[in-house]
């Protein structure tokens, strides 16, 4: 009787665990797959943007001197005026300068008319035609002029004062149409550039260049990319320009550059939020029939919200973009595209105002 009784137990005991065994596993089959917002990965030539810390530099920036000695008598020019080349800034003693000029053409047409009647020698009259020219060049510098369109400095002297060639810093003058942006990319970066140009996997269809300055956008074109290490700054040098016909950009100001006109051959442009990563690789989930995958991607280029992917995925393959807490690979899941999770957002929120509206009653 007692071993009737412990085989019985141990009987109603395995009976007890397929209970629960196969009411767990009902259970389970019983939970529908869970829903996850998926992309669908498209293949194409995708735009890239490289980024870079630059600084606004203008092309020509020189300081004006004096090519002749005397007193400052004008100054035709407020600080910080645009000029035009040409442009007349200061007049240094212009009157004595063309005294001596007058002096020196009506030397120079007397010493012609007597070479003329060979009653003078050729030195002779060559020592009377450089005091014309000489003449004629000092009264032009008595007038210093802009050289090129820009924009003027502070005045370094004032009216009245003493000046020569020797210690005459007069004005500066800074050329800010066009305007520059120079900027440096790592000799990685350039390396990478490169080989991605060269091996085809790359392409170049234009050079356009984008900075942001005091909230405002302003596009441009890349004009230079060295081949050489600077060895100041560890760079390749590089320089982008700007048309500037309202003179906002100044030199001197720090920019982030944006390089845009290369695109990725065969490259996939996905959401940043897809991009997950473990000890070595980034990778994404995606869904193959019905069930979790995860998928090692190399990722080219990548901001704040988008990267892209150049290895790793295909064409049409469903790549998850939510739910990363709730999902594992092999799990069940119901891939919702956009247009599926705005209609579901739009049930759920239907079914709760029905509830909302049958708990008021």
């Amino acid at each position: 009787m007692k071993k009737i009784l412990i085989l019985a137990s141990f009987a109603l005991l395995i009976s007890g665990c397929s209970f629960f065994k196969g009411k767990d596993e009902n259970a389970n089959q019983q939970m529908p797959p869970l829903p996850v917002g998926v992309v669908t990965a498209k293949m194409g030539d995708i735009p890239i943007s490289l980024s870079f810390n630059g600084q606004i530099v203008g092309e020509l920036d020189v300081i004006i001197k004096a090519k002749v000695t005397g007193s400052i008598e004008k100054q035709l020019f407020t600080p910080g005026q645009a000029v035009k080349e040409g442009d007349v800034l200061y007049e240094i003693e212009p009157d004595k300068y063309l005294v001596n000029f007058n002096n020196a053409a009506a030397e120079f047409r007397r010493a012609s008319n007597l070479k003329a009647a060979n009653a003078i020698s050729q030195k002779e009259f060559d020592a009377v035609k450089a005091a014309y020219s000489n003449a004629k060049i000092d009264y032009e510098y008595s007038k210093v002029k802009a050289p090129f369109s820009g924009v003027v400095g502070d005045n370094l002297k004032d009216v009245g004062a003493y000046v020569s060639p020797a210690d005459a810093d007069l004005v500066r003058l800074t050329k800010l149409d066009p305007i520059y942006v120079k900027f440096g990319i790592s000799d990685v970066e350039k390396l990478k550039l490169d080989t991605k140009l060269n091996n085809g996997e790359w392409e170049n269809k234009n050079s356009q260049v984008n900075i942001k300055v005091g909230g405002k956008d302003y596009n441009g074109t890349l004009k230079f990319i060295d081949n050489v290490i600077n060895s100041y700054t560890a760079t390749v040098d590089a320089k982008a320009e700007f048309d500037n016909p309202n003179l906002e950009l100044k030199p001197g100001i720090y920019t982030k550059v944006t390089v845009n006109g290369f695109h990725q051959k065969n490259g996939i442009k996905l959401p940043q939020v897809a991009i997950l990563q473990d000890l070595s690789n980034p990778f994404v989930y995606v869904v193959e029939n019905g069930k979790v995958v995860k998928k090692i991607v190399k990722i080219v280029s990548q901001n704040a919200t988008e990267a892209v992917v150049s290895e790793g995925l295909k064409d049409g393959d469903l790549v998850v973009i939510d739910n990363f807490k709730k999902i594992r690979v092999g799990a069940n899941v119901n891939p919702l595209n956009e247009e599926a999770r705005a209609k579901e957002m739009q049930m759920m929120q239907q079914q709760a105002a029905q509830k909302a509206m049958e708990g008021n009653k």
